[in-house]
């Protein structure tokens, strides 16, 4: 989906367009290897860095750090 963005006198208004990426997109999709790949490889990966970064920041939080990490 498109987003235009035109000022008028009392601000900022946004004008959507329908269809012009969604329907660009209709009928492709990802190969059956790609995509298990991504499910068996990369989004655990992904998954596994996350809740390590949140158990870090549990942590700090909980020792009472008074330095938390900003992202």
């Amino acid at each position: 989906m498109e987003a235009n963005t035109a000022k008028n006198g009392s601000g900022a208004t946004v004008e959507r367009q329908r269809g012009s990426t969604r329907s660009a997109n209709l009928g492709k999709r990802l190969d059956p290897a790609l995509k298990s790949w991504l499910d068996n490889v990369i989004i655990p990966a992904l998954v596994r860095e996350y809740v390590a970064e949140i158990e870090k920041h549990n942590r700090l939080a909980m020792d009472g750090g008074s330095e938390l990490p900003s992202d």
